[in-house]
C-alpha cells in the first residue's frame, strides 16, 4: 500500500509542477477551463481514484499547489454515485449539498449530483443546467445552478446526507493540509533569505516561535488527516476537518506576519495559498459545526467513556 501511494504521490507531485503556475490561475480566475491540465489528469487516470487513501492523497496534492482543476470535487462525486449503485459518467464532476449556490465548478462539470437534508440524492448532466457564475475568495467557481426545466437523469430517496458531508470535509480537509505544507515551506524559506539587521530574520527568536508554531498546526492536520484517510468514521473526520480549519486561520496569519507586506502582493504566490485556506475553512463544514459534532459524540459515550475511547484511537 504504501509503495503505491507513493508513486501516486510522486506522479502527482510531477504533474501539478509541470502545469500549475500564475499563468494558469490568472486564466482560470478570468473563466477559462484548464483543459490542458485536465488533460493530463486524465491522462493517467487520477480522476478514477477511490476515495480511499489514494484519493485523499490526491486532493492533499491539489491543496500544496492549490491547482484550479475539480479533481477533488470529481473523486467525491464519483464516490456518491458509486454508493447510490450508479454509473460513473467520464468528465468532471461536482456535489452540492442542501441549497444549488456556490456549487464548486458547476459551469464545467459533467455531472452534478445534489444531495438536501433529508437523503434525497439528485444527478443532473450538467450541459442541461444553467448556471450563474460565481467564485470564492480564491477566485475558484463557486457557481449558482439554476435547475429551470431541467430533469434528472437519476434520483435515488434515502441517501445518507450525513456521509455526504462527512466525505467532503475529508476531502476538504485534505486540500488544507497540502497548502499548509506548502505555506510552511514557503514561510520558512522567506524567514530565512530576508534579511534584518544584517542577519536572516529567522535567527531572531520571535520568528523562530512563529514557524515553531506554523509547523505544528501543520503537522496536526496531516496527521489528523492521515488518521481520517485511514479508518474513517464520524469522529475521526469531525476531528480531521476541525482541525484543519481552525489551523487555516492561525496558519495564515502566521505566514502573513512572517513575510510582512509582500505576501499580500499579488507578485507573491502565498495570497493564493492563504485565500484557499480562507475558502475551504468554512465549506463543508466549519471548525464550530465539527467540534460540536465531536462533543455530541463524547456526550453521547458518556463521560468515563471519553478518555478510554481516546486511547483506543491512538493505539
Amino acid at each position: 500500500m504504501s509503495g503505491e501511494l507513493d508513486l501516486i504521490n510522486q506522479s502527482a507531485e510531477r504533474l501539478f509542477a509541470d502545469h500549475v503556475d500564475a499563468e494558469l490561475h490568472d486564466a482560470v480566475a478570468a473563466g477559462e477551463w484548464p483543459a490542458e491540465l485536465w488533460d493530463a489528469i486524465t491522462a493517467v487516470g487520477f480522476e478514477r481514484a477511490e476515495m480511499t487513501v489514494h484519493g485523499v492523497a490526491l486532493a492533499r496534492m491539489t491543496g500544496r499547489f492549490v491547482a484550479p482543476i475539480p479533481l477533488a470535487e470529481t473523486i467525491l462525486t464519483a464516490s456518491v454515485l458509486k454508493e447510490a449503485g450508479l454509473e460513473v459518467p467520464s468528465g468532471p464532476m461536482t456535489t452540492s449539498f442542501g441549497e444549488l449556490q456556490r456549487v464548486p465548478w458547476a459551469r464545467h462539470a459533467s455531472c452534478i449530483a445534489t444531495i438536501n437534508d433529508i437523503g434525497v440524492l439528485a444527478v443532473f448532466e450538467g450541459a442541461k443546467l444553467e448556471c450563474s457564475p460565481g467564485c470564492n475568495l480564491a477566485g475558484e467557481p463557486r457557481d449558482t445552478i439554476i435547475l429551470g426545466s431541467a430533469k434528472p437523469i437519476a434520483r435515488i430517496d434515502g441517501f445518507s446526507a450525513d456521509s455526504f458531508l462527512e466525505r467532503g470535509a475529508l476531502i476538504r480537509a485534505a486540500q488544507i493540509s497540502g497548502a499548509l505544507e506548502t505555506v510552511l515551506a514557503r514561510t520558512v524559506q522567506y524567514a530565512g533569505e530576508r534579511k534584518q539587521f544584517g542577519r536572516p530574520i529567522a535567527k531572531f527568536q520571535a520568528i523562530q516561535h512563529h514557524l515553531a508554531n506554523l509547523a505544528g498546526y501543520t503537522a496536526m492536520v496531516c496527521a489528523a488527516v492521515d488518521a481520517a484517510a485511514a479508518a474513517p468514521d464520524l469522529f475521526s473526520i469531525a476531528s480531521a476537518k476541525s482541525c484543519a480549519s481552525e489551523a487555516a486561520g492561525e496558519a495564515a496569519a502566521i505566514a502573513h506576519q512572517v513575510h510582512g507586506a509582500i505576501g499580500f502582493t499579488q507578485e507573491h504566490d502565498l495570497h493564493r495559498l492563504t485565500k484557499s485556506l480562507w475558502s475551504w475553512r468554512e465549506e463543508f463544514g466549519s471548525e464550530s459545526y465539527w467540534n460540536a459534532r465531536i462533543g455530541a459524540i463524547a456526550a453521547s459515550a458518556g463521560g468515563k467513556n471519553l478518555w478510554p475511547n481516546l486511547v483506543a484511537r491512538s493505539g
